[in-house]
């Protein structure tokens, strides 16, 4: 219900830039990203958890001269693998993750940007451990990416990002989950005025 409410509350978000940017002479952004998650790591319950998987997503906001903000939505598919007592589980996961960002694109190909995640969701949709399974419905994180934009069309991405997730209470467990990963993506940024 959670993510419901903030995707409606998003959608407002974003009629209300599109308005604000015709009236202040600002372009629209609109920015498809497409990465790969490296190095994705965090301890839960005792257990050391690794993962790596593709994200995909969009940013969707306003430009003003080089200034960006906007709305923020990706998309993770990652495996897992969780190792403890010298047992390993595996588990596979779908994570969906909606945030406010500002940035900033510098006129010597380099941009800069912070993401706070407000709404997240991660989902297993596999495992071989109950101990690994769950949901966790109340994320909550952030970004700092910086890009090359040196390049027709595309930028070239480079970020870091943690977040914090509480387990659904129909686990047995509610402990928080504290994650950590790097994100190498490229993005294809397009302003309309």
């Amino acid at each position: 219900m959670g993510f419901v409410k903030n995707s409606i509350l998003a959608l407002s978000t974003v009629i209300a830039l599109t308005v604000f940017t015709s009236a202040a002479n600002a372009s629209l952004l609109i920015e498809p990203h497409l990465g790969y998650i490296v190095g994705g790591k965090s301890d839960y319950s005792g257990a050391e958890i690794k993962w790596n998987g593709p994200d995909y997503g969009a940013r969707l906001g306003g430009q003003w001269l080089g200034f960006q903000a906007g709305l923020d939505y990706a998309h993770s598919t990652f495996d897992t693998e969780a190792s403890a007592f010298g047992i390993t589980a595996k588990s596979a996961h779908k994570r969906d993750l909606l945030g406010a960002f500002v940035g900033y694109k510098f006129p010597v190909l380099l941009r800069a940007w912070a993401t706070y995640f407000f709404s997240g969701k991660t989902t297993a949709t596999e495992t071989t451990s109950s101990t690994t399974a769950g949901d966790f419905t109340k994320g909550k994180g952030m970004e700092l990416g910086v890009g090359f934009t040196g390049l027709p069309i595309v930028n070239l991405n480079l970020s870091y990002r943690t977040s914090t997730e509480d387990k659904d209470e129909s686990g047995a467990l509610n402990p928080k989950m504290k994650t950590k990963e790097f994100l190498l993506s490229v993005s294809a940024p397009f302003t309309l005025l």
